[in-house]
């Protein structure tokens, strides 16, 4: 092998070991998942420090609904897989009985899913109500999946716990923070003629258009506070 060969065979070692898990999936597979807290928002994580006083997060909020008398398996988000399902009407989508809808006046679950398949974003916080039927619903583990073009997959099971100083039922507020893309769905099973809502808090969205007018296209929000902490 010629000099100028081991060269360019070196090269291309380096460039290789270069690219190694820049996705995440090679040296971190759970680089979609976060410890507790609200990420950046709340210094939960080493991050790139938001502005003092971010803006309060706002939910994305929707009600799953199984009008069945069985219990259905069935996914949230997922936009490269659902964006194109025929289950969709007026902006909710309907599949095996389960109906997904926004409960935003001025948004529908199709724009919810269209903007998470350009614009990914880290939940911080979610909070899971029993609309009607059992409440330990809310109980119920919620398996988060993603994968990226390459086939790579990860897996991570989100077990909501309740908080021992809570006396409310059917109502939890989920503290492991996630982020959603085009591929990140969320699958849990729903009980027979039940209704959940999830009400989720954005930490950090991701907007290009920000980038237009000279701002960073990543902005971070500030914790919801949605449950106090009890007088102990």
């Amino acid at each position: 092998m010629s000099s100028i060969q081991k060269y360019l065979q070196n090269a291309n070692r380096a460039v290789n070991e270069q690219f190694v898990g820049v996705d995440g999936f090679i040296d971190d597979d759970m680089y979609f998942t976060g410890a507790e807290g609200f990420f950046s928002a709340d210094a939960a994580l080493s991050a790139p420090v938001a502005a003092a006083s971010p803006m309060r997060s706002q939910p994305y909020i929707i009600t799953v609904s199984n009008a069945s008398n069985a219990a259905v398996t069935t996914n949230v988000f997922g936009a490269y897989i659902f964006l194109n399902n025929a289950g969709f009407s007026n902006g909710s989508l309907t599949i095996d009985n389960v109906t997904i809808t926004s409960n935003l006046s001025n948004t529908t679950y199709f724009n919810l899913l269209n903007q998470s398949s350009v614009s990914p974003f880290t939940i911080g916080s979610t909070l899971i109500s029993s609309v009607n039927g059992t409440t330990s619903q809310v109980l119920q583990p919620i398996t988060l999946t993603t994968q990226d073009a390459n086939g790579n997959q990860a897996v991570k099971i989100l077990t909501p716990v309740i908080d021992p100083y809570q006396l409310q039922s059917g109502v939890i507020e989920l503290k492991q923070a996630f982020r959603i893309d085009g591929f990140t769905k969320l699958t849990f099973s729903i009980f027979a003629s039940s209704s959940v809502q999830f009400q989720f808090y954005p930490a950090d969205t991701i907007n290009i258009a920000r980038g237009l007018a000279g701002n960073p296209v990543s902005k971070q929000y500030g914790s919801p506070k949605i449950i106090r902490p009890a007088s102990r």
